[in-house]
């Protein structure tokens, strides 16, 4: 947690499996408990991101809203992506950086 927000920081070149999701789903209803933050999240050109782990994000993450930042035009994709075919439930933005994404998630109704 920074600042009331939950960031998330993938490592560039990064495969995202299911078992993956499991664990960061898991470490943020533990590092939140009790509480429902905005999401950063920064995919930094990660190689991949399994459906099966896109549909975990979408259904059991409990969070207000996500902000993905990533610089290229593959992560945009990826998160349009994610937004369009998963249906998360809370709100779901894509920036190019960071600033924005924490302005975005601080400054609108889905804010703690």
């Amino acid at each position: 947690m920074r600042d009331s927000v939950l960031w998330i920081h993938w490592l560039h070149g990064t495969s995202v499996t299911d078992k993956d999701a499991a664990a960061l789903v898991e470490q943020a209803s533990a590092v939140s408990a009790g509480v429902c933050p905005p999401m950063l999240v920064e995919l930094n050109s990660m190689a991949s991101i399994t459906r099966a782990a896109l549909l975990r994000f979408a259904k059991t993450l409990d969070i207000a809203a996500m902000a993905i930042v990533g610089p290229s035009p593959v992560d945009k994709a990826l998160a349009n992506h994610f937004a369009e075919v998963h249906d998360p439930p809370y709100p779901t933005r894509y920036f190019t950086a960071n600033d924005e994404a924490l302005r975005w998630l601080t400054e609108h109704p889905h804010a703690p």
